[in-house]
């Protein structure tokens, strides 16, 4: 069948979803999709039959047939999700999965259909968007049955991509994180020292003029992508109280004006690219990637695909944590695509089975090792064959930092963030002045507090 890939930015937006709540269609049975070639039929390669032989997944007892919903992507590829399904058919006979690989523009619809309608749905699947997680099966029981493991994931993907109503309906699968690239030779040329891994903002601000030269038409850094992402949360600014009941004295608190000022300041070194210059030079929608693999960017924050794409092209570069001070801890701005079993099926030992194989060692390792996947595992993680590089460890260590979607995910931060939107777009635009920054935050907090007392109310 014919498939589409899902790009970074595609899985960047199916982790914003999770953010979202956005509600199940209340709608009718649908037709089933179609149902990709069975994999049973594909002869297993030598690593995964070397995957099979190490699988330490107990065998479930009587025959059973579940399916797998799932999309191709940088990350995974259909040829090596198919493989890794030999592996596992190989070592559990008595397990038939029937994968049906789909498009990644249609995977919600069909998603939100069979989900909403109660029906059809798969019995293993990504649960992306968190408005599916009440229809996600409880694995405690099945967790608690067979002691598996939690310690082994990366606390903090654990921690925001597996849990609902205080208690565990999926796995982590994978790992992605911003973080900044700086390209050494353009430091070299300018005569720059480069930045240590903690870079904060003030040298930020003094880094992006020194690097920037109009004659060679380049920038020295870019801008956030939004507010109250792992910048604000390293300057200690929160939307709303720990509580998530007020606005007032968070949103316009010290720390939000002071995150918000250091953007107006960044913006006036003009030295970071506009987002027109971003639509104009870039190319296919990927943003400042480009400019920096060009080396128009001397410092851009990127993630860790685009990380790998310059250790490909040879650019040589050096990782950085986004700005902070450090007083806060150090926070990142991180993604796992939460994999989970349908609380319908039919089947939910054997789909328990493999949905352990996929999101544990075994099949984390396997898509490591024959596609391109970064294991949300830490033992396997390690494993990865490049670890020992200066740019892997340091990129360990930033996943090992507190995670943005803590906040991020609860369901009333896009209502908020959205009332607030005018204040960004005015210092992105360089509309207002410094010191009306504040009076503008003020400004938006009577609208902000409603989107968050509504949203409490409709979602909480």
């Amino acid at each position: 069948m014919k498939t589409t890939k899902v790009s970074r930015r595609q899985f960047l937006r199916m982790n914003a979803l999770a953010a979202t709540g956005v509600v199940l269609a209340a709608c009718g049975a649908s037709s089933a999709p179609q149902t990709g070639q069975s994999s049973s039929t594909a002869e297993p390669s030598s690593a995964a039959a070397s995957a099979a032989t190490a699988l330490s997944v107990p065998a479930v007892a009587k025959p059973a047939t579940i399916t797998w919903w799932s999309v191709p992507s940088e990350e995974y590829n259909e040829e090596a999700q198919r493989k890794m399904l030999a592996a596992f058919e190989k070592a559990n006979p008595n397990i038939k999965v029937n994968l049906t690989v789909l498009p990644a523009d249609g995977y919600d619809q069909k998603m939100t259909t069979a989900l909403g309608a109660n029906q059809g749905a798969p019995d293993v699947a990504f649960f992306w968007n968190s408005a599916w997680l009440p229809q996600a099966l409880d694995l405690e029981p099945l967790i608690k049955a067979e002691n598996f493991d939690k310690s082994q994931y990366i606390k903090g993907f654990w921690d925001t991509r597996t849990q609902f109503k205080g208690t565990t309906v999926g796995l982590p699968l994978g790992v992605g994180a911003n973080f900044v690239l700086y390209n050494k030779k353009t430091f070299d040329d300018m005569k720059v020292s480069y930045p240590d891994m903690n870079l904060t903002p003030e040298q930020w601000l003094q880094l992006t003029p020194k690097l920037t030269d109009p004659s060679k038409k380049r920038w020295g850094g870019d801008r956030p992508r939004g507010p109250f992402r792992a910048i604000w949360f390293n300057l200690g600014a929160r939307p709303f109280s720990a509580d998530s009941k007020t606005v007032s004295g968070y949103l316009n608190g010290d720390a939000s004006v002071k995150a918000y000022t250091w953007l107006w300041d960044l913006i006036n070194t003009n030295s970071t690219p506009t987002a027109a210059d971003l639509d104009v030079l870039g190319t296919a929608g990927t943003g400042p990637v480009d400019l920096f693999m060009a080396g128009r960017l001397a410092m851009a924050t990127l993630n860790q695909g685009h990380m790998l794409n310059a250790v490909s092209a040879n650019v040589p570069f050096g990782l950085a944590r986004e700005p902070g001070t450090g007083s806060n801890g150090s926070w990142v701005n991180a993604w796992s695509n939460t994999i989970s079993v349908w609380k319908g099926s039919k089947e939910p030992e054997a789909a328990w089975t493999f949905l352990r194989f996929w999101g544990g060692p075994e099949g984390q390792k396997f898509l490591m090792d024959n596609a391109n996947l970064l294991p949300s595992i830490k033992p396997v993680l390690d494993q990865y064959s490049k670890a020992n590089e200066d740019y892997a460890k340091t990129f360990f260590q930033i996943l090992q930092d507190r995670q943005v979607a803590e906040v991020g995910n609860l369901p009333w931060m896009s209502p908020v963030l959205r009332a607030a939107k005018p204040v960004w777009d005015k210092v992105m635009a360089n509309q207002i002045k410094r010191d009306q920054i504040k009076a503008e935050l003020d400004a938006v907090v009577p609208a902000a507090q409603k989107a968050l007392d509504d949203a409490r109310q409709r979602l909480g």
